[in-house]
């Protein structure tokens, strides 16, 4: 990201700072992704993080870490890239390099009490000792195991791997969409760690996605024997710990414990919490939305999105307008919206100024009015390239008019859409959705938006 850029950022968020109060909360948690290889920045990052508090935790941490691997006796010279809060360990014995994510542990390590912090670095230690993957087929099938992670974990990881191929090391973790949001991914499961399969180790055994999962499903139906914990008539929660709770939604015989109201609805706030409910049954979703707030709370959260079995799959769930459940939610949805965004604007700026592309990623802005409306918006400035994120309003600024001006016009998404879509143009493998803005509405559009009402409605 430029320096223009940056500056833009921050005139843009004291701007609706002072025109709407930023009233969501949201998680900002970064992801622990899968092995990939990656460039350690310069010291020139360290400096930029050096006067924020934050960061210089995450740095020791970081440093610790090092610190740990060294006296453990790792070969070769690990190093430690701050952007993106990973350790890049050597590779060894002619074994892949492994890439080391350091949030979710930093998380755990945190949320530890004192004499429990060892545990976590000895749990990176292990990492960096784990054992190659078998060679045959039949030696992995009866550790293969199904995982559930958001879409984004996958997609994120593409932009990391920008230029993947057989030359760079770096290949694809294989994985299929579900419910929209949520992704599916096979892993080799080990007493120490997940090990996810690529789409090249399928391939070396000869044998499909789907293949392989029909095996991984067996294997997990076995494990899960155990009925769900009631918590209200037609209301239940997992009780697995075993880091595959969030699995189990793709059994239906495990699902099929728990009857509800209406269709099948569940939250996976993290991958041993399994939240189960009905979509005709309000009391109960206010319940697992209870549940879920707290659990998302914690180290190592996964989604707050609620996903309902209909007979087509499973498919994103907000309960009807009016209902005393929604604003739970929808909190919930658009707290881990938000996060997704904001993950995929971080590396987007990386990747722009490792490029020397001067291209304004808007942020995704969660807000809540005097109303307790929840709602999102982005700002889109005259004259500036931007990439523009999916939201509920758009905030029209034409920065010749000046840094103190007011915004030109507030439209909802649906109503730009229908009078002005040409101008925004979907960039084809960027998940979450962003368009490529191609030009500014007209005086005349935006005379006749401001005239408009309804405008300015949001959920």
């Amino acid at each position: 990201m430029t320096r223009s850029t940056r500056s833009l950022n921050g005139v843009l968020l004291g701007v609706l700072a002072g025109g709407l109060a930023l009233g969501l909360w949201y998680a900002s948690t970064h992801y622990a992704l899968p092995e990939v290889s990656a460039t350690a920045s310069g010291s020139s990052a360290q400096d930029a993080g050096s006067a924020d508090p934050e960061r210089q935790e995450a740095d020791a941490f970081a440093q610790l870490v090092l610190e740990t691997l060294r006296t453990a006796g790792l070969q070769g010279e690990p190093r430690y890239d701050p952007e993106q809060f990973l350790i890049q360990l050597p590779a060894v014995n002619g074994q892949e390099p492994l890439t080391l994510f350091l949030s979710n542990f930093h998380d755990e390590y945190r949320a530890a009490p004192p004499e429990r912090r060892g545990h976590v670095l000895q749990r990176l230690l292990r990492l960096n000792a784990l054992p190659e993957l078998p060679d045959t087929y039949e030696a992995v099938r009866p550790a293969l195991l199904p995982v559930l992670r958001p879409r984004s974990y996958f997609e994120l990881l593409g932009l990391l791997q920008t230029g993947a191929g057989p030359a760079s090391g770096k290949v694809p973790v294989a994985w299929r969409p579900l419910g929209e949001v949520m992704a599916v991914a096979l892993v080799h499961d080990t007493p120490d760690a997940m090990r996810y399969i690529t789409s090249d180790q399928l391939a070396s055994w000869g044998v499909s996605f789907e293949q392989a999962s029909a095996v991984a499903l067996e294997n997990l139906r076995l494990r899960s024997p155990e009925p769900l914990e009631t918590l209200a008539p037609g209301t239940c929660r997992s009780t697995w710990n075993d880091s595959y709770a969030a699995s189990r939604l793709l059994l239906d015989e495990v699902l099929r414990r728990c009857p509800v109201k209406g269709q099948p609805v569940v939250l996976i706030p993290n991958r041993d919490l399994l939240l189960l409910t009905g979509s005709q049954d309000e009391q109960g979703q206010l319940l697992v939305a209870q549940w879920a707030e707290r659990a998302l709370a914690t180290p190592r959260p996964m989604d707050g999105r609620a996903l309902r079995r209909t007979s087509e799959g499973w498919v994103p769930f907000l309960p009807e307008p009016g209902s005393e459940a929604r604003p739970a939610f929808h909190r919930l949805a658009m707290s881990s919206e938000a996060r997704d965004y904001s993950e995929q604007e971080q590396r987007l700026n990386q990747q722009h100024e490792q490029q020397g592309v001067d291209l304004f990623v808007a942020g995704f802005l969660p807000q809540e009015d005097e109303h307790g409306r929840i709602f999102s918006q982005a700002v889109w400035v005259k004259g500036i390239d931007t990439l523009l994120p999916r939201v509920d309003l758009i905030v029209f600024m034409d920065s010749a008019r000046g840094p103190e001006a007011p915004p030109v016009a507030m439209v909802r998404w649906d109503m730009v859409m229908r009078d002005a879509g040409h101008l925004l143009v979907p960039q084809k493998g960027l998940y979450p959705v962003r368009y490529r803005l191609a030009g500014f509405p007209s005086e005349e559009q935006l005379a006749r938006w401001k005239q408009n009402p309804s405008a300015m409605d949001v959920p």
